[in-house]
């Protein structure tokens, strides 16, 4: 398994340029926004980057040439969950940092336990969001599985849209809302991240085992 981290390490590397553009425009909006937009931007960013090492790996009969080294299927999928979930935490935990020096700058005052919750609550989005890319990835490639995900992120918009309503007009739904600590919250979506990507794993597995290579 090593030797698939050196490979995706490199692969990353010779993006240089993309990626030094990705910490340039997070540091400028670091420190020329306010709220938490710099922590979601660069988490996803990131996350993104490292799945579509994914599509190197099909290009020219990679698959074929991977399956010849003393690798398996499971070998495979677990390595790219690890790297992409590792490089995805590293995103964010620099944006956590540009997120509290920018607040310092301002001069702004701020409890690191009250901001805890809010912070953390992006890494099981983050866990959410690789579980669904990476087996679409796997399964259809890249072309196909931009296709699917861009319907997929259109059916999301609209049930957030619908919800937002919902809850917007219904005041015993916003009550019970607001009621909730955002510790609750916080362990509720940890819960789901977790199962999702475990979820989302064993169908991987299944996925690269079937490949005929």
């Amino acid at each position: 398994m090593a030797g698939l981290l050196e490979k995706d390490i490199r692969l990353i590397m010779q993006r240089k340029q993309m990626l030094l553009l990705f910490v340039v425009i997070a540091v400028v909006l670091g420190f020329s926004q306010d709220g938490t937009f710099i922590l979601g931007y660069l988490s996803f960013c990131a996350a993104i980057v490292m799945v579509s090492t994914i599509s190197y790996d099909e290009l020219d009969h990679g698959y074929e040439f991977l399956m010849t080294l003393p690798i398996t299927a499971k070998i495979y999928v677990k390595e790219k969950y690890l790297f992409c979930i590792g490089g995805a935490v590293i995103a964010w935990l620099f944006a956590a940092i540009l997120y509290f020096v920018s607040k310092m700058i301002r001069g702004e005052r701020f409890s690191f336990l009250d901001e805890l919750p809010v912070i953390l609550i992006f890494l099981p989005i983050i866990l959410l969001m690789l579980s669904i890319l990476i087996p679409f990835h796997l399964k259809y490639g890249m072309e196909k599985s931009r296709i699917i995900l861009a319907l997929l992120a259109g059916i999301i918009v609209a049930a957030v849209y619908f919800m937002k309503n919902l809850i917007d007009g219904n005041s015993k739904i916003l009550t019970a809302i607001n009621s909730v600590n955002d510790e609750v919250v916080t362990i509720i979506l940890f819960a789901l991240g977790i199962f999702a990507t475990l979820i989302s794993y064993f169908i991987s597995s299944r996925i690269m085992e079937k490949k005929e290579f």
